[in-house]
């Protein structure tokens, strides 16, 4: 089995590895539920989608999307004592995208959640659901920005 495989790709996440400490292992993220989905355009920068510097004082808005992950939501329950934990995860500056918004409409529950490195150094997130919601980009960072405790309701 290869590093990828056993990582389902979070390894190339900037905090990846706290998937694998708080979490026992890396996560494919099945029986996960979304939370929710934040798209926006709060980060500025200089150069323009090929690198390059943008002329005189130009600026390109960045588009991001946060997710908040309820992890292994409709798995087994926790062994005592031991908290199911909330992900957040940013994709930032997202080049190519494919969002089916309306799967929020619905129970938006996983079944694999994987990141993969591009040709052209890009990382591609696939989010394939059971039900609802269905996300597929390309961005250029992947963060696994906190891992809260929540307690599940039964």
């Amino acid at each position: 089995m290869s590093n990828a495989n056993k990582t389902w790709g979070w390894h190339l996440a900037k905090g990846g590895n706290w998937l694998e400490l708080v979490l026992g292992g890396y996560s494919s993220f099945h029986d996960s539920a979304v939370r929710s989905l934040c798209l926006q355009r709060i980060r500025r920068t200089h150069e323009g989608v090929s690198g390059l510097p943008l002329p005189g004082n130009r600026t390109r808005e960045l588009l991001d999307l946060r997710l908040e992950v309820f992890h292994n939501r409709y798995g087994a329950p926790p062994v005592s004592g031991h908290p199911d934990y909330i992900a957040v995860l940013d994709f930032l500056d997202i080049q190519v995208s494919d969002i089916d918004v309306n799967g929020m409409v619905e129970e938006a529950t996983i079944m694999e959640m994987t990141l993969a490195k591009t040709p052209e150094g890009l990382i591609q997130l696939d989010l394939t659901p059971n039900v609802g919601l269905d996300i597929r980009l390309m961005c250029k960072e992947a963060v696994v920005v906190d891992l809260r405790p929540y307690t599940r309701d039964v």
